[in-house]
């Protein structure tokens, strides 16, 4: 019962140890080589459950520096301005609660879209920024493409899909609404044009 006892008492000094040895700060040669993996890290595109996602979670950031929070956002925010330099921005979103970073070009474009998957996001954003309240389901989508003769039908389900996998929309209870890349793509001056646009059709 003392062993068990002891080795209880070993492990939590143990753990409390390791905790005192985060960093506050780091000097300036640690800096350049983790700014160095940062932009690898915050440039990547992966698959996250069938889903395109860009950077990397706070979290993992977290476990791969072995930063306490503090430290770690404030070396996000030094790692902000050196890559504006460079024409970089760090973009900052939320996946399913978690706080996720990425890189991204200050003069980005979306390139993963054909014309008609954009015309069918477009549609989806106007929709939403709108009326936030009306829910949007794939029916009322296909009332204004479909049934007016814009798009087949066969063509928009598939730019659903298409757009569901890249991380632009996702679905909740038969309902469409944003995911995090048309938060990080199109911001709120990008989304109230495409709503005047739309307004005119």
């Amino acid at each position: 019962m003392e062993e068990n006892h002891l080795e209880e008492s070993i492990n939590t000094e143990e753990v409390v140890e390791e905790n005192n040895f985060l960093p506050s700060s780091i000097s300036d040669e640690e800096k350049g080589e983790l700014f160095r993996e940062l932009t690898t890290i915050l440039s990547r595109k992966w698959l996250k459950e069938k889903v395109t996602v860009f950077g990397c979670s706070e979290l993992d950031l977290l476990l791969a520096t072995r930063f306490d929070i503090q430290t770690l956002r404030e070396t996000i925010e030094e790692y902000k301005s050196f890559v504006q330099i460079l024409g970089l921005n760090v973009i900052e979103y939320d996946m399913n609660g978690e706080k996720w970073y990425c890189l991204r070009s200050s003069h980005y474009a979306p390139s993963d879209l054909q014309s008609a998957e954009l015309i069918v996001l477009g549609t989806i954003i106007a929709y939403l920024e709108d009326d936030k309240q009306k829910p949007i389901t794939t029916e009322k989508i296909k009332e204004k493409l479909v049934v007016t003769g814009k798009m087949k039908e066969y063509l928009v389900e598939n730019c659903l899909r298409k757009l569901t996998r890249l991380g632009y929309i996702k679905k909740q209870q038969n309902e469409w609404e944003y995911n995090y890349r048309t938060y990080i793509e199109f911001g709120d001056e990008e989304r109230e044009k495409i709503v005047e646009e739309f307004r005119r059709i």
